[in-house]
């Protein structure tokens, strides 16, 4: 069997929840009981962490208009720099104005921090690789929006079942965020279930892109995020 990082965070998230539920902590054993009776997946902190981890304050007002950094939302500090791998809140980041549409703002953007390697990616990424990558989160945020208004805002989670996923460093969601912001540093962190990538350089190797960066397209993943959102972005 093999152990991914990602598996084995699932499976100390889920000795610990079992364990502290032994020793007689009814919170919890709630917690856990509430997030599978509403229908979240088992790896639910892997899910809404890759959904996350690159969130912004921009991407938040899809959710909320109101929505600020004064959040708490666990996302990869730009800076990697710094000893801090995970912000505890999602940064403002702006794009620019000088072209006409969001798309080539957006593009303009990422190539203007190409040598400042701030933009939270590290240094092994080339430009294509960022473009993909960027374009996809605000891809996977509209579709994260779309269940959002489909599944989740007609019958919003209940105030307890937020308590439980909002509590961030005791899920499991900031241990996710962290291992993506540790792989960063060293390459790119979609060798998803210990398989490696190719460099984005041709047809063939993006075929095998598309197949990573749908991976969390399912309807559970999306599910997942939603319910999320919808705890985090409430109170604004």
């Amino acid at each position: 069997m093999v152990h991914t990082p990602a598996a084995m965070i699932r499976f100390v998230i889920l000795i610990s929840i079992a364990i502290l539920g032994v020793v007689g902590s009814p919170l919890s054993h709630k917690c856990l009981q509430l997030i599978t009776d509403n229908g979240l997946s088992k790896n639910f902190n892997e899910t809404i962490a890759h959904a996350i981890h690159s969130m912004t304050v921009e991407g938040l007002k899809m959710f909320n208009s109101k929505a600020t950094e004064s959040n708490h939302i666990p996302t990869v500090n730009h800076n990697l720099k710094s000893v801090q791998k995970v912000l505890p809140f999602a940064p403002n980041d702006p794009v620019g104005s000088d072209f006409a549409t969001h798309t080539m703002n957006t593009i303009d953007k990422i190539l203007s921090h190409l040598e400042n390697s701030d933009d939270g990616l590290g240094p092994n990424w080339s430009p294509i690789e960022r473009v993909a990558h960027t374009f996809h989160m605000l891809d996977l945020w509209v579709k994260i929006h779309e269940l959002y208004w489909q599944k989740v805002a007609p019958n919003p989670p209940s105030s307890q079942l937020c308590a439980c996923l909002t509590r961030t460093e005791d899920n499991g969601i900031t241990a996710a965020v962290k291992w993506v912001a540790d792989h960063y540093e060293s390459g790119t962190p979609i060798t998803l279930l210990n398989r490696p990538i190719p460099k984005l350089t041709n047809a063939n190797s993006w075929t095998v892109w598309k197949k990573r960066l749908l991976h969390y397209y399912s309807d559970q993943s999306l599910f997942d995020a939603a319910t999320y959102m919808s705890c985090a972005t409430r109170d604004f």
